[in-house]
């Protein structure tokens, strides 16, 4: 998975421990971006019109896209444009200007079950953004706009529409290539509220744009960052534990220890495995190998740990 840097949306990866790169806007070529099932744009506003060109290219070649808010609505000079730069790639068009709601958040009416909405089977509304560039509707919608209502006084709160056609969520497919576009700024508002539907639904919507294709898994507790890469005698992945009360503060001063960190490593056809030894703790780990899938258990994770693989 492939992400313009935005922080808030980087902690929501982090969340789902996600194995995650970071691309420069000026390397938006094919040649750079082919090698990533899906690239994510978390309300990147300003995208030049060779850029926007380049994405479109990326996504004709199979590529999948995640984006929201005003993502391409300003070209590089901040100039706005009249639609959204992307709109003929996702098949949207904006109905007004951006709109806030003062803290009120809108809700999202589920149309329809999709597998980005997977673990809302009980509900029927779940959590918007608190802003959002309104679309003209379109057909098929997964998820409905219910606008923003005040909470207090509770006599008051309660909406004044119950259901529109403006779509919370638009999605596409094509072939290989897959596409989530959120018209609401919905990592900012997961940042602002730690409201878990949203952390959800970005997660939902991540799996489901990159066909949830996966190479490593790490299950376990705690806040961990995951890395993986071959390297000349074969694999490494590098743990970073990130569980502490000022993980996100811009500096770390203690982490709380973790317990097992249970790793899943699918391999290319024709790679052997005879050890896997853990270099910060100086011990080598049990571990399977069948279809090609790697499985080993770290015992324990201080502040990292890298699991060699040879």
């Amino acid at each position: 998975v492939q992400t313009c840097a935005l922080p808030i949306l980087y902690h929501a990866l982090l969340e789902g421990r996600f194995a995650f790169d970071f691309v420069h806007e000026d390397r938006l070529e094919l040649e750079w971006l082919q090698k990533y099932r899906a690239l994510l744009l978390p309300n990147v506003a300003m995208l030049s019109d060779k850029q926007c060109e380049q994405l479109r290219a990326y996504v004709r070649a199979g590529g999948s896209l995640m984006a929201s808010f005003e993502t391409s609505l300003y070209d590089e000079n901040l100039k706005p444009r009249e639609e959204i730069g992307l709109a003929d790639l996702v098949g949207v068009s904006k109905a007004g200007a951006a709109v806030g709601t003062d803290g009120n958040a809108y809700s999202a009416r589920i149309e329809k079950q999709h597998a980005i909405l997977e673990g809302f089977r009980y509900t029927t509304w779940i959590a918007g953004a608190q802003n959002r560039v309104p679309l003209k509707p379109v057909e098929g919608a997964v998820a409905t706009v219910v606008p923003g209502f005040v909470r207090y006084p509770p006599e008051l709160a309660y909406p004044t529409e119950r259901q529109t056609d403006e779509p919370a969520v638009v999605l596409r497919e094509s072939g290989k290539s897959r596409i989530v576009w959120f018209p609401g700024d919905i990592e900012r508002t997961y940042w602002m509220t730690g409201h878990s539907d949203l952390l959800r639904l970005l997660h939902n919507a991540i799996r489901w744009v990159s066909h949830d294709e996966r190479v490593i898994q790490v299950e376990g507790a705690g806040l961990v960052e995951v890395f993986c890469w071959e390297t000349s005698p074969g694999y490494a992945v590098h743990l970073l534990n990130y569980n502490t009360p000022n993980a996100f503060h811009g500096w770390l001063q203690s982490a709380s220890p973790l317990g097992p960190q249970r790793v899943t490593l699918n391999l290319p056809v024709g790679v052997r495995v005879k050890t896997v030894e853990l270099l910060r703790s100086g011990q080598k780990s049990a571990f399977a190998l069948r279809n090609q899938v790697l499985q080993f258990t770290i015992p324990s994770l201080e502040d990292y740990e890298v699991a060699a693989i040879t």
